[in-house]
């Protein structure tokens, strides 16, 4: 149920955005936000905690906006978390949040995971390759994985693109015991 609320919030969050700003902008700001939030015990204590009135805590927000340079729209949005009771939720609104802007911007994030760091040849081969796949704005991040032997497997969303030797492995055993 919380993560129906945090999309729900997130779709607003993102109507507001299409008609006024920029997702990016917004994306970073709230990202901004929420690793404050998800990093600082006091800071979740605070907005938790039934004990601290509702002005404390929107001055505390109104404090953390300030340093971070939170735009209005941000800040007036993470108000309206705010007193409804839903800050727990916040790290589950950025990535809905998150997903709604990459889908209307035409973005899709790409995981991809090597044994070894890819060189800069391999890594545009790799975002044309995806871009290709995609017909999207591609947006990779690379993870490294001592277990792997070789090669290397994405990740887009839910699928899984194992390119890497343990995975050919697997599905030559897979032919040859089927058979």
């Amino acid at each position: 149920m919380s993560v129906a609320v945090a999309n729900r919030y997130a779709r607003a969050l993102a109507d507001v955005v299409a008609g006024k700003g920029d997702y990016r902008q917004v994306v970073q700001e709230l990202g901004d936000f929420a690793a404050v939030y998800r990093q600082s015990l006091e800071v979740r204590e605070v907005f938790s905690s039934p004990a601290v009135p509702v002005n404390t805590k929107t001055k505390v927000l109104g404090a953390i906006a300030d340093r971070l340079g939170t735009s209005a729209i941000i800040r007036n949005f993470l108000r309206v978390v705010l007193i409804n009771y839903r800050m727990a939720l916040l790290p589950h609104i950025f990535e809905a949040f998150q997903r709604i802007a990459d889908e209307r911007l035409g973005m899709v994030r790409v995981k991809i995971i090597s044994a070894g760091a890819l060189s800069e040849t391999e890594q545009q081969a790799l975002h044309a390759r995806f871009a290709e796949l995609t017909g999207k704005q591609v947006q990779l991040e690379y993870l490294l994985d001592e277990d792997l032997l070789g090669g290397v497997r994405a990740q887009i969303e839910s699928t899984v693109y194992d390119g890497s030797v343990r995975g050919q492995l697997q599905r030559i055993r897979q032919r040859l015991t089927a058979q």
